[in-house]
């Protein structure tokens, strides 16, 4: 991804989508909000802890940077897990300026301009969803029990069949998030990928002491999405470690919890 300087806000976007006449993305850094402690300072997490007035300051921060309307925000309440909310207009606001819309939502997916789909995250992975062809965008929260689940996959499903997509458009970019070098998880964790049948070979590491493992989730998502039929050439990751380059980012695991989040944005123009 490229790092982008505007109005002293550090932000991330994919070179190969900076250019497009359809549609405005990024991702957050930690960078230029007006939150102070351990959620210096952009925090956009609405279940943090910070104060509400800071939260709604750094989204209004963040959305005049990218150039997009705060009243066409979409916030959904997480849950880590695969249901996906098809947005229209009449959501705009929801989740910061009026009540949650989509409850127990990680994925969103509009082809309707006047909203801008946002998630959150700290450690999990953003996944943007775009079809140029159709004029439809997505956004999914996948922490490990998504990329498990497979929701990658399924926001593909669903772009094929709620918008007519064809996958051969679909274009897909994964964020910065924590990388295999920094998921070291127990055999529990490990148990719920083993017998995904998409998976390809490099998707784990086994510690030496044979109890831990590291998983890369930026591969199990690419096979998942490469499974759905997305062609190779139109996945991009970022390779960005959320926990690795935790002076930039907000990092869950690198933190213990005591932090802020990173947002996810994108929206139809």
């Amino acid at each position: 991804m490229n790092s982008n300087y505007k109005n002293e806000v550090l932000y991330y976007t994919f070179p190969n989508w900076e250019n497009s006449d359809y549609m405005i993305h990024g991702f957050s850094s930690r960078e230029c909000g007006v939150s102070t402690g351990y959620y210096s300072s952009l925090n956009l997490g609405l279940k943090t802890g910070d104060d509400m007035d800071n939260i709604k300051t750094n989204y209004e921060i963040f959305f005049k940077t990218l150039g997009l309307d705060i009243n066409s925000i979409v916030i959904p309440e997480l849950a880590h897990g695969n249901d996906i909310g098809n947005v229209t207009k009449k959501d705009a606001g929801s989740g910061l300026l009026t009540p949650y819309v989509y409850l127990e939502t990680d994925g969103l997916l509009t082809n309707e301009k006047g909203v801008s789909l946002v998630a959150t995250f700290a450690d999990c992975v953003p996944v943007f969803f775009t079809d140029p062809v159709k004029k439809v965008v997505g956004i999914a929260h996948c922490g490990w029990r998504g990329c498990a689940n497979g929701l990658a996959g399924k926001m593909v499903e669903r772009m094929i069949s709620n918008y007519g997509c064809d996958v051969k458009d679909i274009e897909v970019g994964i964020g910065p998030s924590i990388g295999m070098c920094c998921f070291e998880v127990d055999i529990d964790v490990f148990m719920e990928f083993v017998e995904l049948p998409f998976l390809t070979e490099g998707w784990y590491f086994e510690n030496d002491d044979e109890t831990k493992y590291n998983i890369d989730l930026w591969r199990v998502l690419h096979d998942n999405l490469i499974y759905k039929g997305v062609s190779e050439d139109k996945i991009t990751i970022s390779g960005l470690c959320t926990c690795c380059n935790n002076d930039i980012f907000f990092s869950h695991r690198f933190t213990k919890g005591k932090r802020g989040t990173m947002a996810g944005v994108i929206a139809l123009i």
